[in-house]
C-alpha cells in the first residue's frame, strides 16, 4: 500500500512539473517569436488587457510591417517622455505631502505646488493627444476609423490610464 502511494505521489508530482516546464517553455516561445508588445512595458509599466494590450492595436488596425516599426520608434519615445512627466507629477506630490505636514502649512507654496502639477499634467495630455494625431495621421481611412473607435472604447473603460 505504502508503495502504491509513493508512486502515485511522483507521477502527481512529475506532472506537475512537466506541466510547469511546458507552460514556460511556450511563454518562451511566444515571447520570442513575436518579439516585446508594442506600447506596453517599455517604460517598465504593467501589461494591459483590452485593446492596447500586448500586439492588440497592430492586429486590429492590420498595420503593415513598416507602419509596425514607425510606431513602435515613435511609442519609445512618447512613452520615454511621458514617464519623466510622470515622475515630476510624482515628485511635485510628495512635495505637496510634505507641505501639508508641516504644523503651520504654507498655503500659498501649497497653491504654488498644485499649480505646477496641474500645468505638468496639461502638458502631459497635451503630450498623448500629439502622438495620437500622429499616429492617426500616418495610418489609413479605414485603420484611423479602427483606431479612433478603439481609443473612444479605452477612454470609456479607464478611467485614469493613458492611451498608447
Amino acid at each position: 500500500m505504502k508503495d502504491n502511494l509513493l508512486k502515485y505521489i511522483l507521477i502527481v508530482s512529475l506532472l506537475l512539473n512537466f506541466s510547469l516546464l511546458g507552460a514556460a517553455v511556450y511563454t518562451h516561445y511566444r515571447q520570442t517569436r513575436f518579439g516585446p508588445p508594442p506600447f506596453v512595458g517599455l517604460i517598465g509599466g504593467p501589461v494591459r488587457p483590452g485593446p492596447f494590450g500586448p500586439g492588440m492595436l497592430f492586429e486590429e488596425l492590420s498595420l503593415k510591417p513598416e507602419q509596425v516599426k514607425i510606431f513602435q520608434q515613435k511609442a519609445m519615445l512618447f512613452h520615454s517622455a511621458l514617464a519623466k512627466k510622470r515622475q515630476e507629477v510624482d515628485r511635485q506630490r510628495t512635495s505637496l505631502i510634505t507641505l501639508m505636514r508641516a504644523d503651520n502649512p504654507d498655503n500659498k507654496a501649497i497653491e504654488a505646488t498644485i499649480t505646477q502639477i496641474n500645468k505638468i499634467q496639461e502638458d502631459m495630455q497635451k503630450t498623448v493627444v500629439s502622438h495620437m494625431l500622429e499616429f492617426k495621421s500616418l495610418l489609413n481611412k479605414e485603420q484611423q476609423k479602427k483606431f479612433l473607435h478603439m481609443i473612444e472604447g479605452a477612454m470609456g473603460q479607464r478611467k485614469g490610464e493613458i492611451c498608447p
